[in-house]
């Protein structure tokens, strides 16, 4: 049986290929910049001390998640009051729940 020799300059070129469509298909999944309001100043001001608020971006959660992860949170310090925690629900399910839209249409 022959081995086929593959030339250097095309390996390197197809996996140059394969790391660009794999960062264009990462690019094409990241979503928009986070919407402001009084729910991103609280994950901005509160959530830094342990994570970076892009991990709060990045996770994906339903609507019945983020108010348990919220207060998981709040169980290991985090310091919100309790009107502050449900401004952060609010947005974290208006905004990042995994399920939104269907949440959405559910309470109409």
């Amino acid at each position: 049986m022959t081995m086929m020799r593959i030339d250097p300059f095309v390996r390197v070129a197809g996996v140059v290929g394969a790391a660009l469509l794999g960062a264009a298909a990462l690019s094409a999944q990241q979503s928009a910049p986070p919407t402001p309001g009084p729910g991103l100043d609280l994950i901005n001001e509160r959530c830094g001390y342990c994570h970076t608020p892009n991990q709060v971006f990045a996770a994906r959660k339903t609507s019945a998640e983020w108010p348990a992860i919220v207060q998981s949170m709040i169980d290991r310090g985090a310091e919100l009051t309790p009107e502050e925690q449900k401004v952060m629900n609010d947005y974290l399910v208006a905004t990042l729940a995994t399920d939104r839209k269907a949440a959405g249409a559910a309470g109409h």
